[in-house]
C-alpha cells in the first residue's frame, strides 16, 4: 500500500504541514510549543509563550479582520482575473463588452484588494500596541518604538550599500541590551526607474552605539564590494576579502591595521554561524565608523508581522520572541570584540 504522508496545520497562520515538519515555513512558528530548544539560540523568556489576561479578547479583535481581509482579497482577485481575460478579447477583437468588463473588473479588483490590505494595516496595529511592544520592553530596556516607521534614507546611505534610491520599511525602535546603546528596523531598499523596479535589500537593520571609535570607516560585506566613498577615499582604500563557510566577504578599509581588531577569531566564528541559519539565509552587511556600527541582516523576512489567520496568541508571542532572540544574538556577536561596543573588563 504506498504511503501518504500526513499533515496537519499551523497553529499560528494555518499553512499546511508535514507531519515531521519542526518549524511552520509560512511564519517560522514552532509546530510543537514543547519542541526542544535548539542550543545556538537562547532561550525564550519562559511568560512570553504563556496565556495573558487580555488574550482572549485581542484574538476576539483578530478573528472578524482576518475573515474581511480573506473575502474581499478573494473578490478582489476573483474580479481582476475575468477583467484580465476580457481586456484580452476587448484588444483582439475591440469588443466594447471587454472594455466594459475589463474596466469595471478592474476597479472593483483594486478597490477589494486596497480594503483587504487595509484590515492587514489594522491587524498589524493591534498586534504592535498589544503584543510586540510589551515584548520588546520585557526583553530590552526600550527607549522608543514606532510601528510604522523605520531609518532615514540618509542613516542608510551612511553605510555604503549601493544600488538603491527608495526605502521602505516597519517596527522601528531604540533600546539598550546588555548596556549596548542600538537601534532596530526592519528595512528594505528597493532600486526603482520608470516601470521597473528590483529589491536591493530586505531584512532587519541595526546600528549599534560603539565604546571605541574608528580611526577610518571600514567596510565587511557580501553585499556590497565598492561602496558609494568618495574618489580620495577610494584612491586610498585597502581591498581585501575573506571566506566563511563558502561565502566571501568584501573589506574595505584606509587603516588596515584595525582589521585584525574587529575580526578577531570569535567574531568570524560568529559571522560562520549566522551565515545559514534553519529557515533563511542571511547577506550580512557590516559598516563600522567613527563610534557606530551598522549592521544589515538581509532575510528577505519581516519581523513582528501578524500572518493571515493569526488567532492564537500565545503562539503569536512564541514566534514574536524567537524574533526577538535574533535580535539579541546579532548584538551578543559584537561583544566578542572586546572593547569595541563597551569598555575592556565591563
Amino acid at each position: 500500500m504506498e504511503y501518504i504522508e500526513q499533515t496537519n496545520s499551523c497553529k499560528l497562520c494555518g499553512a499546511i504541514l508535514k507531519s515531521r515538519a519542526r518549524r511552520c515555513y509560512s511564519c517560522g512558528s514552532a509546530v510543537n510549543a514543547s519542541e526542544a530548544p535548539r542550543k545556538d539560540v537562547p532561550a525564550s523568556a519562559p511568560s512570553a509563550v504563556q496565556p495573558r489576561s487580555g488574550d482572549a479578547a485581542l484574538s476576539g479583535k483578530l478573528r472578524p479582520l482576518n475573515l474581511k481581509k480573506r473575502i474581499f482579497e478573494a473578490v478582489g482577485w476573483m474580479s481582476l482575473i475575468p477583467a484580465g481575460i476580457a481586456g484580452l478579447f476587448f484588444f483582439i477583437g475591440e469588443s466594447g463588452l471587454g472594455a466594459a468588463i475589463a474596466i469595471v473588473g478592474g476597479i472593483v479588483g483594486g478597490v477589494c484588494l486596497y480594503i483587504s490590505r487595509r484590515y492587514v494595516k489594522e491587524k498589524k496595529a493591534l498586534i504592535s500596541d498589544h503584543v510586540v511592544k510589551g515584548m520588546l520592553a520585557d526583553n530590552f530596556e526600550l527607549i522608543e518604538y514606532a510601528s510604522q516607521e523605520t531609518f532615514s534614507e540618509e542613516q542608510i546611505q551612511v553605510s555604503q550599500l549601493r544600488g538603491w534610491n527608495q526605502i521602505t520599511g516597519n517596527d522601528w525602535f531604540r533600546a539598550k541590551h546588555n548596556d549596548v546603546s542600538f537601534a532596530f528596523s526592519d528595512v528594505v531598499l528597493r532600486q526603482a526607474g520608470g516601470r521597473s523596479s528590483s529589491t536591493k535589500f530586505r531584512g532587519q537593520w541595526l546600528i549599534l552605539d560603539l565604546h571605541k571609535e574608528f580611526s577610518a570607516p571600514l567596510l565587511i560585506s557580501e553585499i556590497e564590494q565598492k561602496g558609494m566613498f568618495s574618489r580620495r577615499a577610494r584612491a586610498q582604500m585597502e581591498q581585501t576579502s575573506f571566506e566563511v563557510e563558502d561565502t566571501t566577504f568584501t573589506v574595505l578599509t584606509e587603516s588596515p591595521e584595525i582589521i585584525p581588531q574587529v575580526l578577531t577569531p570569535k567574531f568570524r566564528e560568529f559571522l560562520s554561524t549566522t551565515t545559514s541559519r534553519e529557515m533563511f539565509y542571511y547577506e550580512k552587511h557590516l559598516f563600522f565608523m567613527d563610534k557606530q556600527v551598522h549592521i544589515g541582516i538581509g532575510t528577505w523576512h519581516d519581523l513582528f508581522e501578524p500572518c493571515s489567520n493569526v488567532q492564537d496568541i500565545p503562539a503569536l508571542r512564541e514566534r514574536i520572541q524567537s524574533e526577538i532572540d535574533f535580535i539579541k544574538e546579532i548584538i551578543d556577536g559584537f561583544l566578542l570584540i572586546e572593547g569595541l561596543v563597551r569598555e575592556k573588563g565591563e
